[in-house]
């Protein structure tokens, strides 16, 4: 290993190391997945490491035999996902599924013998625990008879479809950098951090992060204006009272010291985020996927469903032009 790349690598360990922050109101302010966090010093790009492929590790969890067709039946959908929440979800093709999974057993089987009640079918009997099959997989029993039971299968779970349903119409996230070409794989789980192909003014190639800033400040007559200027949602204020949070039209430059929390300080957001609520890979790095906006409004944001609200809003931005 060179001395620059055991410096470079040094410098990332205590930016790691060092990026503890204590929110006004309570535990230390967790600043997410890097890229829900201020840009490290980026290295030169014949030696950084951020654009690694995404490990493709088996997503192993535990799926409910729903009753019914939720993957054609859009009413039924909504039935599952108002009882189960985000476990539910439909799948990416060739054939695309909808089916509920966990990441614990417990969970699985709490919400297994809700599903008669929910679907509109006769109601399975409670009081049951879910027993090991031996395999990792378990069975409930949901009836008097013990060979009434229903099988709760650990299994590898299907990547999550990127399209979020909006009245039960899957929409696609298509944001305002959709228009800037896509010189690098596209893959589910990865970073901004891959090559724009784009030269900076520092001589080196800018990552599809700093690109997108860099046209976003030229939109806007060198100022970054956030992309979702105007957006609600619940939060604190400095007494630690509910209140609400308004996302600001101006946002300040990311700052050179990662461990300095700017609330306001732009950052780029995947609306789809890289993980599902699960802990698998979900959004992609396309730039469709991408939004600038201030990091206290990406913290609310990391690793959540996108919510319609913020869909909606975004897919209405006007697409940049390079």
């Amino acid at each position: 290993m060179t001395k620059r790349r055991s410096a470079m690598l040094g410098v990332l360990v205590l930016g790691f190391g060092g990026a503890t922050m204590m929110g006004a109101c309570g535990p230390p302010l967790d600043p997410g997945p890097l890229d829900a966090c201020a840009t490290l010093p980026e290295a030169p790009t014949e030696t950084s490491t951020e654009c690694a492929e995404p490990t493709l590790e088996p997503c192993m969890l535990y799926r409910i035999p729903l009753l019914g067709n939720p993957t054609e039946n859009g009413a039924l959908r909504s039935k599952y996902i108002a009882a189960f929440g985000s476990a539910c979800y439909m799948s990416v093709g060739p054939i695309p599924t909808f089916n509920c999974f966990y990441e614990t057993w417990e969970a699985a089987c709490a919400d297994a013998v809700k599903i008669g009640k929910v679907s509109g079918n006769a109601e399975y009997d409670e009081g049951y625990e879910c027993q090991p099959v031996g395999n990792g997989d378990y069975t409930l029993q949901v009836g008097p008879d013990p060979a009434i039971k229903i099988p709760i299968t650990y299994e590898d779970a299907p990547l999550q479809s990127s399209l979020i349903e909006i009245k039960t119409v899957p929409t696609e996230v298509n944001g305002p950098y959709r228009n800037l070409v896509e010189v690098t794989p596209v893959e589910p789980g990865k970073r901004f951090d891959c090559t724009s192909g784009q030269v900076g003014a520092d001589g080196k190639t800018m990552s599809q992060k700093k690109w997108a800033l860099e046209v976003n400040r030229k939109a806007h007559g060198g100022k970054i204006h956030s992309d979702l200027a105007g957006y609600t949602w619940p939060c604190e204020d400095e007494n630690c009272k509910p209140t609400t949070c308004t996302e600001p039209e101006l946002l300040n430059e990311p700052p050179k010291d990662p461990k300095v929390y700017d609330p306001y300080a732009a950052q780029v957001h995947h609306v789809v985020p890289r993980k599902d609520p699960r802990g698998c890979r979900w959004g992609t790095n396309a730039y469709k996927n991408a939004a600038v906006i201030s990091w206290k409004l990406n913290l609310h944001l990391t690793n959540k469903p996108p919510p319609i609200k913020e869909v909606t809003l975004i897919n209405k931005v006007p697409p940049y032009t390079p």
